[in-house]
Order: structure tokens, then C-alpha cells, then sequence
């Protein structure tokens, strides 16, 4: 951004919290938003479906990328922009593997395909908001109208779309800020569902995660096929496989900026302490409270995928419950005070859905495993490798899997 962009977009950036609390905070802006992801993903798997089932076999992963990609895309930033730029999802991925070589300032030499692909996705970012803006008369519809309308999509991104607007943002750095929270909205919740589909289908794995993840969707299901979200974000074993899949796969750094002189106790009894001075930046691994064996191990080895770590049952009723009981300090897959994710419980409403809607309509047999280069390995696939702080892990191969449509 050239300066003056800079400094507009840092001066005004308290605008963009408050948007996000209005409208991704709030359990019924993120509702709306839920609600419109699965009416696509729905039309998406329901158009899959025909040609899906013929195929011997697919990549699960690539698959599921794909279509919670467009689903997501389509709810945020509605039904144009894929239209207009059909290789968005391609550039997005790659972009999303590109990003910590941005981040960590490698050298532009070192970055040639990466610069071309974001200078592409900006390109056609600006294309798409200045047709956008054309045909809904020179600016957008108001965040307080529709939640949803084909040609700029849910309220949240409406209300950025005025807010670019009197913050003085010119189309470029407009752009920037729409791959921004699209990269927010997508980038590690498709992983990280990923993830959770894949265990829950391992051969290897536990055979009764399978039979009781179905009742639970099934249970959330309501007479006209749709979801009661409120249901299925509260059923315990599908908040204990999501949470447990954040707590494997997550590698995120919290950043602080100390402001003043600060010593950090690192035991209980303050014997050993680090100073912070003014100027520093602190950084705290999630990977390390995520995979401490003398917190997580108690149950199942600490480094193991446990389908049932967050689930507990009383004794004397014999209810089942989700439970972080324990884990305080040890868990923090989206950061933590005034920057914590604003995007969180989206996040979980979309990976819990999308899990919902496969599961309803697809039986799902597992063929084999890939690697990275789509070579035959007998192993379930492991975290593809990544710079520190690249949150969510994707997959680095697939699993290769045989769709049916499920007979209740």
C-alpha cells in the first residue's frame, strides 16, 4: 500500500473491530452467515452428487476444499464473484501457501510466482468490487438491509464495502482487505474440517466415532433437511472432535508489543523470571501448551488424535458432556484478549455444518492414502510442512476415498 493508504487503514482500524463484533460476534449476524454457507454448500453437494458417485475414487481433501471454498466465498461476498473469477479458489490456496514467505519478508526474488498470483487476486478483486459497485447504483446495499444479496453477499461485507469508502481506501487496498478476510474466513477452518472428517473416517481409528458422530447430526437435522446449527454446535462429541483437531493441528503465535518494563515468571514460585522491555515483542507458541504431555496425556498419548479427550459423563446420570475443564493457559488455537479471532464462532458453526451436510448425504469408504506428490503410502496423512505461526496445518498428502449416497 502506498502511504497514505497505510496510514488511513491504520488510523481507522478500530472501525474493523467494531464490524467485526457487530457482525461476526453476534450469535444472530452469525447465524445469517451459517444459514447461507450450507443453503450453498447444499447446492454445491447436491450438483456433486450425480457425478460424484460414479468415480472410483477421489481425494477427500481436495474435494472438500473445493466445495466449502465456494460455499464460504459465495456467503461472505455472494454469487458474482466466483462468476467473474473462477480460478479465485486455485490462486486463494496458493496464496494461503505463500503467505508466511510474506510474512517472514523473504526475498522477492525467492517470490516471483507468489507476487504474480496476489497481484492476479488483487486484480480481480478490484474488477469484481468495481462491477459490483456498478450494478447496485455506485455503492453497496446497507449492512442493515437484506443478510444476503447476490452481488456483495452477507451484511458483514457490505458494511466493509461503505467502511472502505469513508476511510479514504482506495480500490487497491480495498482489495487487499477483501483477500484479507477471506483468508480469515477460509484459510484454516477448511483445514481444520478437513482434519476432523478425515479421523472420523480413519480405518485405524477408533469404529465406533463413525456410528455416534452420525447420530449426532442426524439428531440436528430438522424435518426439512435443513440444520438446527444451535443444536449441532452443542452436541459433545462433535465439539470434542473439532476442539481436539484445533489442539493437534494449530501452530499459532501469540504476539504481544511490550509498552513497559515487564518480568515474566516462568515457575510458580517466580525463581525464574524473563525481563521484557519497552520495544520488545513477545511470542507465544500455541504448539507447545497444545502438545504438553502432562496436560493432554492423561486420557490418551498427548500426540495421538482422541476423539472423546473433551467429552465426559457423569457418573450417576450418565450424561455426556463437553468439557474444557483443565485446560486453561494450555489452550489457545485463536489467540486470546482484544485480539482473540473474531471469526471463531463462524468458524465452528461452518466446520460443524459442512461435517453435517457430507456425512447426510454421503457414505464414505476409505481406498488408501497420498502423499504431498499423490504417491500410494499406508499411512494417515500428516501435517504438510510449514513455518511457525502458520495456524492451521494443512494435510500434506490426502486420504483417497469412494462416495456413495447414504441410505438412512
Amino acid at each position: 500500500m502506498p502511504k497514505d493508504q497505510v496510514h488511513n487503514a491504520g488510523l481507522t482500524k478500530h472501525m474493523e473491530f467494531e464490524l467485526n463484533k457487530q457482525y461476526l460476534a453476534k450469535n444472530e449476524r452469525v447465524n445469517e452467515l451459517t444459514a447461507h454457507f450450507t443453503k450453498v454448500l447444499k447446492t454445491v453437494l447436491d450438483e456433486d452428487a450425480g457425478q460424484i458417485v460414479e468415480l472410483e475414487e477421489i481425494g477427500l481433501y481436495e474435494w472438500l476444499r473445493d466445495r466449502m471454498f465456494t460455499a464460504s466465498t459465495t456467503a461472505l461476498l455472494g454469487e458474482r464473484l466466483l462468476q467473474m473469477y473462477p480460478d479465485f479458489c486455485q490462486d486463494f490456496f496458493g496464496f494461503d501457501n505463500d503467505f508466511m514467505s510474506f510474512f517472514f519478508q523473504l526475498p522477492s526474488f525467492m517470490l516471483r510466482d507468489a507476487i504474480k498470483r496476489r497481484t492476479r487476486i488483487f486484480d480481480n478483486l478490484e474488477k469484481w468490487a468495481a462491477e459490483m459497485r456498478k450494478l447496485s447504483g455506485g455503492k453497496a446495499i446497507h449492512a442493515e438491509g437484506p443478510a444476503w444479496e447476490p452481488l456483495f453477499g452477507s451484511r458483514l461485507n457490505r458494511a466493509r464495502q461503505l467502511d472502505y469508502v469513508s476511510r479514504g481506501l482506495d480500490t487497491r487496498s480495498s482489495a487487499a482487505l477483501d483477500l484479507g478476510i477471506t483468508f480469515g474466513l477460509s484459510s484454516n477452518v477448511i483445514p481444520a474440517t478437513n482434519w476432523m472428517i478425515m479421523h472420523i473416517h480413519d480405518p485405524n481409528g477408533d469404529a465406533t466415532v463413525l456410528p455416534r458422530v452420525l447420530k449426532e447430526v442426524k439428531e440436528a437435522e430438522k424435518p426439512d433437511g435443513t440444520l438446527d446449527i444451535s443444536k449441532l454446535v452443542s452436541q459433545p462429541l462433535l465439539q470434542s472432535i473439532w476442539t481436539e483437531c484445533l489442539r493437534l493441528y494449530t501452530d499459532t503465535l501469540i504476539t504481544r508489543h511490550v509498552n513497559d518494563d515487564l518480568c515474566l515468571p516462568l515457575d510458580e514460585d517466580g525463581k525464574h523470571v524473563v525481563a521484557f522491555h519497552p520495544g520488545d515483542n513477545v511470542f507465544a507458541p500455541s504448539w507447545l501448551g497444545h502438545h504438553d504431555g502432562a496436560v493432554w496425556g492423561a486420557r490418551a498419548p498427548h500426540d495421538q488424535f482422541y476423539a472423546d479427550r473433551f467429552v465426559t459423563t457423569n457418573p450417576d446420570t450418565g450424561r455426556v458432556a463437553f468439557s474444557m475443564d483443565g485446560t486453561n493457559g494450555k489452550f489457545f488455537p485463536f489467540g486470546g484478549g482484544k485480539t482473540i479471532c473474531p471469526g471463531r464462532v463462524f468458524a465452528k458453526q461452518e466446520a460443524l455444518g459442512a461435517i453435517a451436510m457430507i456425512l447426510l448425504r454421503f457414505d464414505i469408504t476409505v481406498q488408501g492414502f497420498v502423499d504431498a506428490q499423490k504417491k500410494s503410502k499406508e499411512m494417515f496423512p500428516k501435517p504438510a510442512k510449514a513455518f511457525t505461526g502458520t495456524s492451521v496445518l494443512a494435510p500434506g498428502g490426502d486420504m483417497i476415498v469412494k462416495v456413495r449416497r447414504r441410505q438412512w
